[in-house]
């Protein structure tokens, strides 16, 4: 199991103790297992995993939550979330901001975010996003917009 960095702190589950700001937040308990999500994954896309797993880490405190083939980065909320797929790593990456790049497929905009969507396949595309995925941490831990 993966070990939970510490969050802003407000309510930690009894039952699994990971830390939320909100009170009795609806959540999984636990955090899964990275080996899930990599299991039978071609080597090149446990790699870049690894890549953004990585730097992720870098940032700053980051719990990251595993479930089968799905992967939530959070500091005091979700900035970030994968899908390990057969070919690709498709990287949901959560902003305030529209963003204008191809390499983009999807754009949904929600009342509290903007989620870019890319598929990765290489290292040049972990690049192309790199600089947004800090971006939606920096975002992420600012806390400004609840006040």
């Amino acid at each position: 199991m993966l070990a939970s960095a510490p969050m802003s702190k407000s309510w930690a589950c009894p039952n699994c103790g990971r830390s939320f700001t909100q009170k009795n937040q609806r959540h999984a308990c636990g955090t899964g297992e990275r080996s899930d999500i990599l299991r039978n994954r071609p080597e090149a896309l446990v790699r870049l995993y690894a890549k953004i797993e990585a730097f992720a880490r870098s940032l700053g405190p980051v719990e990251i939550v595993t479930r089968d083939r799905y992967a939530l980065f959070r500091s005091s909320r979700i900035f970030s979330d994968l899908v390990m797929m057969s070919d690709a790593v498709r990287l949901a990456i959560h902003l305030k901001r529209r963003l204008n790049d191809a390499i983009f497929f999807k754009v949904v905009a929600s009342p509290k975010a903007v989620s870019h969507v890319a598929k990765l396949t290489t290292n040049d595309d972990w690049l192309a996003v790199k600089p947004y995925f800090k971006e939606a941490y920096d975002v992420s831990i600012d806390r400004t917009d609840e006040r």
